[in-house]
């Protein structure tokens, strides 16, 4: 299994102003981390080093500012390529001014690539993880905002040159979220 440094992690979350609720979760933010990733199972490095890395925007802006610290979950987590449906586990929190967003994916489609000039997120020659589904935003703490749907692309990478090491994926619950770049598009509530 080889370590590599996340690419980017973005989070968007989007309400329409005519249907959402006051307490709707809504904007974006971006973070950076070291993960490692197989042809079946995605790990996030021990010791948690993902913060929050650059822009951030909407409700995310009121609480989240650059370099707060992101958990994501711990262990080796499987996935296959094509669609997956995954238990209910969160795939990361983050916690500042007294507010706690987290981010649980219900399902994806996960693939493994190689990078082109054309590949958004991922260098061309490397072999890079491409995430895309759909999830929930929580936020709790200084206001309890109504779970809001998202959709998420997450993307994660290789260098050039480096293997990804295969192993067999074990039977029971697939879900996976590639480490790299999440895009979460938070939906109607």
């Amino acid at each position: 299994m080889m370590i590599k440094r996340l690419v980017i992690l973005t989070a968007l979350a989007i309400s329409s102003a005519a249907v959402a609720h006051a307490d709707s979760i809504s904007g974006f933010f971006s973070a950076t981390g070291t993960d490692s990733f197989t042809a079946s199972t995605l790990t996030f490095a021990p010791p948690q080093n993902s913060v929050v890395a650059g822009a951030i925007g909407g409700t995310f802006a009121t609480y989240l500012t650059d370099g707060n610290p992101i958990t994501f979950a711990t262990g080796p987590i499987p996935y296959s390529q094509g669609a997956n449906t995954p238990p209910a586990i969160q795939l990361f929190s983050t916690t500042e001014a007294g507010e706690t967003f987290g981010f649980t994916v219900t399902n994806f489609n996960a693939n493994l690539v190689t990078g082109t000039p054309s590949t958004v997120g991922c260098l061309t020659g490397n072999t890079c993880l491409e995430i895309t589904g759909m999830g929930t935003f929580t936020g709790t703490g200084a206001v309890t905002y109504t779970p809001t749907p998202a959709e998420f692309q997450f993307t994660s990478q290789y260098v050039t040159g480096q293997t990804v090491q295969h192993r067999s994926l074990s039977s029971g619950p697939v879900w996976s979220d590639s480490s790299g770049s999440l895009v979460a598009n938070s939906a109607l509530n």
